[in-house]
C-alpha cells in the first residue's frame, strides 16, 4: 500500500519546523556562551503516544525514554551560518564615531536627539517621525550601510538663477568667470573714430576720382574688345574679362600681376564711391533742413512740425522707402552732417567704414567731443591736402571747391593743439635764423667734401659661414636682407626696410612751454616699433652744433639735421622719454632708428 500521498503533509510541516530551529539556534546563545565551533546535533525518535503524555517529552530535561526507538541521528556544522549572522547584526548596529566606545553609544541611545521636522508628501504638513503613525509607515532599509549626516549649506552670492546645494566637506568647484575679462563687442567712440581717420590718411588709399575713372574706362574698353572676340569664337559671354582665367604655368606670373592691378583699382574705386556716398548724404541733410525752412516761410499757417512731416513724406515718395526706413537712414545721415560741421569734409571722406556704426550708436556725440574734433579740423586738412592732393575733387559733386588749402610736404606745416590755423615751418625759425630753410629727406646724404665717395656707415658683413646663400644677413634676427620684398626675410623694422617705406603718422606741432616745435604721434606706436629713421647729412668734425654722433668699427661719423633731415629732428629731450635711438645695420649700412618705448595716440614723442 502506497502511503506517499498521506505522508506529504506531515513531511512539509516537519521540514519547516526543523529548518526554523536550525536558523534560530545560533541566536539562542548569549555573549557569555561563546562557542568557537558550533555544531548542531539532532535525533529523531518514534514512540507510542499511549505510554506518555502529550507534554512529557517536550518538558523533559534531555533524557530519552526507554520505549523510544531512534530513527535518525545527525550533526550539522553551523560555523558558516553563525558568521553570516554576526556580520548582519554588526551592519544593523549604529555606527560609532571616532573615539567612541560601546558604552558611550549605549549611553547616547538612551536620549536620542530630536530629528528635524520633515515634510510629509501626503498632507504637506510637518510631523514627527517617531509617532506611531509614522513608525508604521517607515520603510525598512535594504542595505546595512547608512550615510553619514552632514550639514547642507546653500551657497549665496552666485549671480545665477540656479542655486546648488553642497555639503560642508570640500570638493573641487568650478571657478567663477570674470565678466570683465570676457571679450565683448565695444561700442564705437570718438577716439577710435579719430584714429580711423589718421589710419586712412596715412594709408595707401588713392582718392583721385579722375585717375580711377580713366583706369576703369581703359579696363572696360579692353574687356569689351576681348569679350566681342570671345563671343565670336565661342558663342558665350566671358563676363568683364578683366580678371583672366587660370593661365598656363608659363603665364601665371603675368596673370597674377594683372589680377593684382585690377583688384587694386576696383578696391580704390569702391573706397572712392563710399566717400562720395557719405559726402552726398551729408549734403542731402542740409538740403532737407533748408527745404523745411523754405516751406515754413512760404506757409506761415503751417507749423514747423507739419512742414517737417510733409517734407519727410515727399522724400519717402521720391526714394520709394517707408517712413520708418527713411527716418532710420536720416538719423545716420544727420550724424555725417554733424561730423562734417565739426571736423570738415576731410573727416567724413577719410573716416572709413567705421563712420556708419559710429553715427548709428552716436557714442560721444556731445558738445565736448565735437569741440575736440573741431580743434583737430586744421590738422586733418593739413595731412589730407599734403598726402592726398586730389582728394578735394570728390567735393565737386556737391559744389564745393576742389582747390587744396595746404601744399608741400606734410611736415612743412606746424599745427597747434588748440585748433589755430597752421603756419609754415620756416616762419617758426625766422626770429632765430632769418635765412632758415629746411629740406625734407627720405634717405641720408653723405657729405662728399668730408668722405669723398666712401660711406662711413659701412659695416663689414658677417662671414659667409653664417648664411652662405645670403648676400646680407641681419645681425639681430639672422635672416636675409634685401630691398626686394620677394627675397627679403628680415622683418625687424618692416615699416622702414624690406619694401615700400610707410608714411609715419606724426605731425610737427608748436609747444606751449617755450620749446618751439615738437613731434606728436597721431596714432599709437607699440613698444619696439620704429617711429622713423634719423636721416640728415652724414659728415664729420662739426663743432658747436647739434649733431648725432656715432661710429662703426672703423671710424666715427656725425649726422647733422640743421638744413636737411626729416621729422625726427623735432623730437625734444625728456628725462622720462617714450622713445630712444637705436643702431641697426641694414644691408651692411648702419642706420639710426627712433624706436618707440610705448607711445599713445596724441602723445609727444621725446628722447633722452
Amino acid at each position: 500500500m502506497d502511503f506517499s500521498a498521506e505522508l506529504e503533509s506531515p513531511r512539509q510541516s516537519l521540514s519547516r519546523e526543523i529548518l526554523g530551529h536550525v536558523t534560530e539556534a545560533p541566536r539562542e546563545f548569549s555573549s557569555t556562551e561563546r562557542i568557537n565551533r558550533p555544531v548542531l546535533r539532532f535525533q529523531l525518535f518514534v514512540e507510542d503516544a499511549d505510554d506518555h503524555g502529550d507534554d512529557e517529552c517536550d518538558n523533559c530535561d534531555g533524557a530519552v525514554p526507554a520505549t523510544c526507538r531512534l530513527l535518525i541521528s545527525r550533526r550539522l556544522d553551523l560555523s558558516g551560518i553563525t558568521e553570516s549572522a554576526e556580520l548582519g547584526s554588526q551592519a544593523r548596529a549604529p555606527s560609532l564615531g571616532v573615539g567612541e566606545t560601546d558604552q558611550d553609544s549605549l549611553a547616547t541611545t538612551a536620549t536620542p536627539p530630536l530629528p528635524s521636522p520633515t515634510l510629509c508628501p501626503s498632507n504637506r504638513s510637518t510631523s514627527c517621525p517617531d509617532s506611531p503613525r509614522e513608525s508604521t509607515r517607515r520603510r525598512k532599509g535594504i542595505s546595512g550601510l547608512r550615510p553619514v549626516r552632514a550639514d547642507i549649506t546653500v551657497v549665496d552670492g552666485i549671480d545665477t538663477q540656479r542655486q546648488m546645494q553642497v555639503v560642508a566637506r570640500s570638493f573641487p568647484k568650478r571657478s567663477k568667470i570674470d565678466k570683465e575679462a570676457v571679450a565683448s563687442l565695444k561700442e564705437a567712440s570718438l577716439d577710435k573714430f579719430i584714429v580711423g581717420i589718421w589710419e586712412h590718411i596715412h594709408g595707401g588709399a588713392d582718392l583721385d576720382p579722375q585717375s580711377i575713372l580713366e583706369q576703369w574706362q581703359a579696363a572696360a574698353s579692353a574687356a569689351g574688345s576681348t569679350g566681342a572676340a570671345t563671343m565670336g569664337n565661342t558663342g558665350r559671354n566671358p563676363g568683364f574679362g578683366l580678371l583672366p582665367a587660370m593661365a598656363s604655368p608659363a603665364e601665371v606670373g603675368g596673370s597674377f600681376n594683372q589680377s593684382n592691378a585690377f583688384c587694386r583699382k576696383v578696391t580704390q574705386a569702391s573706397r572712392t564711391c563710399r566717400s562720395i556716398e557719405v559726402v552726398v548724404q551729408a549734403r542731402w541733410i542740409e538740403h532737407f533742413e533748408s527745404y523745411i525752412n523754405f516751406m515754413a516761410s512760404s506757409n506761415p499757417s503751417m507749423s514747423t512740425k507739419k512742414c517737417r512731416k510733409a517734407v519727410l513724406l515727399e522724400a519717402c515718395k521720391d526714394f520709394g522707402w517707408t517712413e520708418k526706413d527713411m527716418r532710420n537712414r536720416m538719423r545716420i545721415w544727420s550724424g555725417y552732417k554733424e561730423l562734417k560741421d565739426a571736423g570738415g569734409w576731410a573727416a567724413i571722406v577719410f573716416a572709413g567704414m567705421g563712420i556708419y556704426r559710429f553715427c548709428k550708436y552716436r557714442i560721444g556725440f556731445d558738445a565736448e567731443s565735437m569741440q575736440g574734433l573741431r580743434a583737430l579740423r586744421p590738422r586733418i586738412e593739413v595731412a589730407a591736402d599734403t598726402l592726398h592732393p586730389n582728394w578735394r575733387h570728390l567735393l565737386a559733386v556737391v559744389g564745393e571747391s576742389s582747390e587744396a588749402r595746404f601744399t608741400g610736404h606734410p611736415h612743412d606745416w606746424v599745427v597747434f593743439p588748440c585748433g589755430s590755423e597752421p603756419v609754415p615751418l620756416r616762419s617758426t625759425y625766422l626770429e632765430r635764423h632769418s635765412l632758415f630753410n629746411f629740406e625734407h629727406l627720405d634717405e641720408s646724404i653723405v657729405d662728399v667734401r668730408a668722405w669723398g665717395g666712401d660711406d662711413p656707415r659701412w659695416v663689414l658683413p658677417p662671414t659667409a659661414l653664417a648664411c652662405p646663400k645670403a648676400a646680407f644677413t641681419c645681425r639681430s634676427c639672422g635672416q636675409e636682407q634685401s630691398d626686394d620684398a620677394k627675397v627679403n626675410a628680415c622683418y625687424c623694422f618692416p615699416s622702414l626696410f624690406g619694401g615700400t617705406r610707410a608714411v609715419s603718422p606724426v605731425q610737427v606741432f608748436h609747444t606751449s612751454n617755450g620749446r618751439n616745435n615738437g613731434l606728436q604721434a597721431l596714432m599709437p606706436f607699440d613698444r619696439g616699433t620704429a617711429v622713423g629713421e634719423f636721416v640728415g647729412l652724414v659728415t664729420k668734425d662739426l663743432q658747436d652744433v647739434d649733431v648725432l654722433s656715432s661710429s662703426t668699427s672703423s671710424r666715427p661719423y656725425q649726422i647733422w639735421q640743421g638744413r636737411q633731415g626729416n621729422y625726427t629732428r623735432f623730437a625734444n629731450h625728456s628725462c622720462r622719454p617714450n622713445a630712444q635711438f637705436q643702431s641697426f645695420v641694414w644691408m651692411s649700412i648702419e642706420r639710426i632708428i627712433l624706436v618707440s618705448k610705448g607711445i599713445g595716440a596724441g602723445e609727444e614723442i621725446t628722447v633722452d
